[in-house]
């Protein structure tokens, strides 16, 4: 009896909102893009003043893209981002740091405070923890990851990192990081570089590598154009006079 008194609210619900979505011709006062679209960016935002981990580490015009000109995504893209950071965030603490950084070391240029901001999974004792889900376990840390979890061992001081992977099939392998000076170094020099060619509206030389199918700037670098200064494959030497402007003119960048 109380299945059978269950059963018939449930049918009254049912046909009340089918009634109420027939008659009325009233729009959504929320529409469920929009909050992707909020959600999406909020995930990626960085201040205009500081440059993230996550974009030193991976493609240098991809960052400036995002930053000048962000192609549009679509709900499916930006859902699928903001479900797997849902899904790492249910076991990690994420905990935010940045370092200041001298815009140049050449001790007769203008210097300015440049800061590199990240977000680490989890900041333990003795060391840093990054979740990542893959498509297939690797054998070695990616490159971009390893680059990450070294600036995050800088940045909050430890000696060692870990990272975890995660394929579909709900298997894991894990990674012991050690601190690099080397590539921290390198961190920020790119981070400097960065700097220095949004500052002045260059766009980065193409790094290639497997991720570059994928990119949604792709047609950006691998398709013919008269434009040189938008596709790239100059700034090479653009980048070149912007430091030798930083040694000899008053308005110095490296």
């Amino acid at each position: 009896m109380k299945r059978e008194i269950i059963s018939d609210i449930y049918e009254v619900i049912r046909k009340g909102i089918e009634n109420y979505r027939a008659a009325t011709d009233t729009v959504a006062k929320t529409d469920i893009y929009d909050i992707v679209e909020d959600t999406f960016n909020s995930l990626l935002k960085v201040e205009d003043d500081a440059i993230s981990v996550e974009e030193v580490s991976h493609c240098l015009r991809e960052a400036y893209f995002e930053r000048k000109s962000p192609m549009e995504r679509t709900q499916k893209q930006m859902l699928e981002v903001i479900i797997q950071r849902g899904i790492l965030n249910t076991f990690a603490k994420p905990v935010r740091g940045e370092v200041s950084i001298e815009s140049s070391d050449d001790n007769y240029s203008k210097r300015e405070k440049i800061r590199l901001v990240g977000i680490a999974d989890r900041v333990e004792d003795d060391c840093v923890m990054m979740f990542r889900i893959v498509k297939e376990l690797p054998e070695i840390p990616y490159a971009e990851h390893f680059m990450q979890m070294n600036a995050y061992l800088h940045i909050f001081n430890k000696e060692e990192g870990v990272i975890v992977y995660f394929d579909n099939d709900g298997n894991e392998v894990e990674f012991i990081v050690p601190k690099n000076e080397a590539l921290y170094r390198e961190t920020i020099r790119r981070v400097r570089i960065l700097h220095t060619l949004l500052k002045n509206g260059v766009v980065p030389v193409v790094e290639p590598s497997n991720m570059c199918s994928t990119c949604p700037y792709n047609e950006l670098c691998y398709y013919p154009s008269e434009d040189k200064e938008r596709t790239g494959f100059w700034s090479r030497g653009r980048w070149s006079e912007l430091k030798k402007q930083g040694s000899s003119g008053e308005e110095k960048f490296w």
